[in-house]
């Protein structure tokens, strides 16, 4: 007979997990205590829901289940942001939580929360573990249900005294939950339809101007490679939502960019122009095409998704196909390939390009020379980090100046949150992201708002030497916020400042430089585009954490920028800036 936790932990080592992060607590000291003499390694985080974004960023590179952990009562419900997090944007998390002994559940026992029905609405599958001998299956299940079909997170609840139980060491490879296994949504989905792939190679075919939208369901899929090669051969342009970024080289002749409320012009005027959409692994979300009833005017949709509830749940498509991203694009260019020749260079999409990079050169010459502005400071720090250099981002304008001008060219190389939009998301998703990815550059690339929700974060950092390059673009403002109220609100800025008041200090911010140093990391700031090129190269070169604070202006807006509500041919665009011109 052995620990149940312990046999928890030989499960895990089973499926191949390597690191989990959390922070531990007294119904969670039995797992701990069985992982003291595991391979499996630990990251003390400084907040659970920091844990939970380590683990996602951890996630979101390896492409498996990250692990996170924390104890009953607040340490569990600290883990509520991040789950939503990865439920919103498909990722697979494991949380393993504490949970009061099972004599004390429902007496209001110290620290007895029901985490289970807190988490329900944003997991997969949530489950209080209460028979010690089913704690390894219950593991065993929760990893096949984060990772099959549509991934997402999960949680297994787990009272103190079922850790501390003995049992037989044993457990089955296979899932037990056979509702689960058999459910279409949590399960793998089979082949798709031949009859509705024919249908769709014929309107792409027969299509003037195709548009391929590609979502985070081709990266989940690992789709990238058939996304290309069918864009190919139908010189079909690519447009991608924010979670798809990086499922085409940006640098692809056919790549227009991102689309929506803050997409590329030369995107979001393919989306209006188009008369076929071929949407794959996208949620058509109101930040990615503006207004529903628009999109669907005169043009044909074609909608592939591994989830039936996606399908016709926004946007009624022409032909629905249900199935994984990879498997559908390879049936259709097969299709395509078996009756119909290679299509030409269309017009349009040079066309679109050309008003990209005219915008490109507009926002690289926009202002005073070697002023500090996101765009061109986003293009230093492109230059200087590898190609495949991995990038995290927490939210707000920064996140939004990333995705308009900041080249992506692999896969799984742009970690930011989509569906949630969590401030401070950022520097903890970096934490798991360079865990996961030692070998690789790992760059932070934060807005000081954002920054400072998760800022302990650098404490990890530092106790386990994780070489980090945290940017912090400096506006002591939430800019975004004052984006909104200068555009929408006359003017009527309120709490979007963030300097702060000291004695024989007023009007400044943070010292960032001081407070990267507190919690064992180096800080420099930016004074110039020379200095923020110079920092970042010997980030790279020395592979050492950094915190760059680079100060910039809290006037400067992110444009393109569609209102709220309205359709995508009413976006916003920089004074200056003629589409047509």
């Amino acid at each position: 007979m052995v620990r149940a936790a312990n046999v928890l932990v030989k499960a895990m080592e089973s499926k191949g997990v390597e690191v989990i992060f959390g922070i531990p607590g007294g119904s969670t000291l039995p797992f701990y205590d069985a992982l003291y003499d595991s391979s499996i390694r630990t990251i003390l985080m400084r907040h659970e829901q920091q844990a939970a974004h380590a683990a996602e960023g951890y996630a979101r590179v390896k492409g498996r289940p990250g692990l996170v952990t924390a104890t009953s009562g607040p340490g569990a419900t600290n883990l509520l942001t991040g789950i939503a997090n990865a439920m919103m944007d498909s990722q697979p998390v494991i949380a393993i939580t504490g949970q009061v002994t099972r004599d004390t559940l429902g007496t209001d026992a110290f620290q007895e929360t029901d985490i289970t029905g807190i988490l329900l609405p944003v997991t997969k599958y949530a489950v209080t573990v209460k028979d010690p001998s089913k704690l390894a299956q219950a593991f065993v299940d929760a990893y096949h249900v984060a990772t099959a079909g549509r991934p997402g997170p999960v949680l297994i609840d787990v009272p103190r005294d079922v850790f501390q139980a003995d049992v037989e060491p044993q457990w089955k490879d296979e899932p037990s939950l056979m509702r689960y296994v058999l459910r279409a949504d949590v399960g793998h989905v089979g082949d798709p339809d031949p009859g509705l792939v024919s249908r769709a190679a014929e309107i792409l075919m027969n299509a003037e101007k195709p548009v391929i939208v590609a979502g985070g369901g081709v990266i989940i899929s690992n789709a990238t490679e058939e996304l290309v090669r069918l864009a190919e051969y139908l010189m079909a342009p690519v447009v991608v939502t924010t979670p798809g970024i990086g499922s085409i080289p940006s640098d692809h002749p056919l790549m227009l960019g991102v689309i929506g409320m803050h997409g590329r012009v030369e995107a979001n005027l393919a989306m209006i122009e188009s008369d076929t959409i071929l949407a794959v692994g996208v949620r058509f979300s109101d930040r990615s095409v503006g207004r529903f009833d628009d999109l669907q005017k005169d043009r044909k949709i074609i909608h592939v998704d591994i989830d039936a509830s996606e399908l016709g749940k926004n946007v009624m498509p022409t032909v629905s196909i249900l199935g994984d991203a990879k498997r559908v694009l390879s049936e259709i260019y097969a299709c395509i390939v078996s009756k119909y020749a290679r299509k030409e260079a269309r017009p349009f999409v040079q066309r679109l390009k050309a008003i990209g990079e005219r915008f490109d050169e507009f926002m690289n010459n926009h202002g005073e020379p070697n002023r500090i502005t996101s765009w061109r400071a986003l293009k230093v720090i492109r230059e200087e980090l590898p190609r495949n250099a991995i990038v995290t981002t927490g939210v707000g304008q920064h996140q939004m100046w990333v995705q308009l001008c900041f080249k992506v060219f692999e896969p799984r190389t742009l970690i930011t949150s989509c569906g949630l939009g969590t401030m401070g998301f950022g520097l903890p998703a970096a934490v798991g992201a360079k865990v996961a990815a030692p070998e690789r550059t790992v760059a932070c690339i934060d807005g000081d708002g954002s920054f400072t929700m998760t800022c302990q974060s650098l404490i990890p950092i530092a106790q386990y030497d994780i070489p980090v390059v945290c940017i912090i673009f400096d506006n002591k403002a939430l800019g975004m916020i004052r984006q909104w109220q200068d555009i929408f609100y006359q003017k009527r800025y309120k709490d979007e400042c963030l300097e702060i008041c000291l004695k024989r200090r007023a009007g400044r911010g943070i010292d960032y430089v001081k407070l990267a140093e507190s919690m064992g990391v180096e800080g420099a700031v930016a004074e110039s585009l020379d200095d923020l090129r110079m920092l970042v190269r010997r980030a790279v070169r020395s592979e050492q954490a950094l915190v760059i604070d680079l100060p910039i202006d809290r006037e400067e807006k992110v444009l393109p920028m569609v209102p709220p509500g309205k359709w995508l041919s009413q976006m916003i665009t920089p004074p200056g800036f003629e589409i047509y011109g």
